[in-house]
């Protein structure tokens, strides 16, 4: 890998999350980016005057010597010059805090912009892609409260996705929606997979000495009554996330794939027909979404892909790992990466199954 090329893959994807940010986004948009980095980081840490200052981190797991020395070079592109990654990743992000600003009503702008490229034990090795920078007046300020949210109104979240937002000593949380994931003294985590409503996510923050979550006099959120049409902007956001770091992810995986594309994806399709009238499968109506996917996957001799679960079943993306990771942490199920799928397992089904 060179840096003109590297830097030619960098465009290339930030003209396809483009072409997708321009139109209604939607779930399919993430999978015809090609891009899949074991997880990301987004941290929100707001100031006391409603600026925030946001860090994205891509992460993906350093295997080989093949993704070391790709990561590696990617590093040594960015630290010698980092501009061509910068620019393009503020132009997009101008572009959503305009529309943000339209839909909130609070002059916005984003500044300070960076970028960085590290190995990081975790405590596996990682190779991870940071972006940082400043947006100012990204909560909403009330007196001495603090009215978070609205300008990411109705984000998704993928399985690889935490949100993490944090704010400064002083402050405490008064009220929070959706229930957050994990709360702590000064921040709250959301992790992914997680479809936030309209409205959604909203977080309240005063002094630390007033009222805490649950109480009821909590004040009046100025972001109340805003447009709907900000859950396009907060999906306008996830897909310029994951059109940035095409670049870094797209040649770190791609790098080893030859053969012919059509029957590559064909591949990835094998799996056997379902019959409407099988018997297993006869009362889906009276299953848990939990009892459906373990009925599919021993029918199926105890191993599936992900994907081919989610198509058997008519479920999206985010419905299938939501109900899926249930499963893992509940012991019912187990799961693993195959190249780059999530294989689904029975813990006492036949391992050298190869129906999916």
């Amino acid at each position: 890998m060179n840096r003109s090329l590297l830097i030619a893959v960098f465009a290339c994807a930030l003209l396809l999350g483009a072409g997708a940010v321009s139109g209604a986004p939607s779930e399919s948009a993430f999978a015809q980016q090609d891009i899949d980095p074991d997880d990301i980081l987004m941290s929100i840490t707001i100031a006391d005057d409603g600026d925030a200052i946001w860090t994205i981190e891509y992460r993906t797991r350093l295997e080989t010597d093949e993704e070391e020395q790709a990561f590696e070079e990617l590093q040594s592109d960015v630290e010698a010059d980092p501009e061509p990654y910068v620019a393009q990743f503020q132009d997009r992000m101008n572009t959503t805090a305009s529309s943000a600003e339209n839909a909130t009503g609070r002059e916005m702008e984003i500044t300070d912009m960076t970028v960085s490229a590290e190995k990081r034990a975790l405590p596996r090795e990682y190779g991870v892609l940071t972006y940082q920078f400043r947006w100012s007046n990204f909560a909403a300020v009330d007196g001495d409260r603090l009215f978070v949210g609205d300008a990411i109104d109705g984000l998704f979240l993928d399985e690889e996705t935490a949100l993490l937002i944090s704010w400064s000593e002083g402050y405490g949380l008064l009220d929070a929606s959706p229930e957050p994931t994990q709360t702590r003294s000064e921040s709250v985590v959301y992790t992914g997979p997680l479809n936030f409503a309209s409205g959604e996510p909203r977080l309240e923050l005063g002094p630390s000495d007033t009222t805490s979550p649950g109480d009821t006099d909590t004040g009046t959120d100025p972001t109340d009554g805003l447009s709907s049409s900000m859950v396009a902007i907060a999906a306008l956001i996830a897909l310029l996330f994951a059109g940035t770091v095409a670049a870094a992810f797209v040649v770190l995986r791609r790098r080893d794939e030859g053969g012919d594309a059509a029957e590559q994806a064909q591949g990835g399709h094998e799996h056997t027909e379902t019959n409407a009238d099988d018997a297993n499968l006869s009362d889906a109506e009276l299953l848990s979404n939990e009892e459906k996917v373990l009925r599919l996957i021993e029918r199926e001799g105890g191993r599936m892909k992900q994907k081919a679960v989610a198509e058997e079943l008519g479920w999206t993306d985010a419905k299938t790992s939501q109900v899926t990771k249930k499963l893992r942490e509940n012991g019912d199920l187990d799961g693993f990466r195959l190249g780059r799928e999530n294989v689904l397992s029975l813990p006492a089904g036949d391992s050298d199954s190869d129906s999916e």
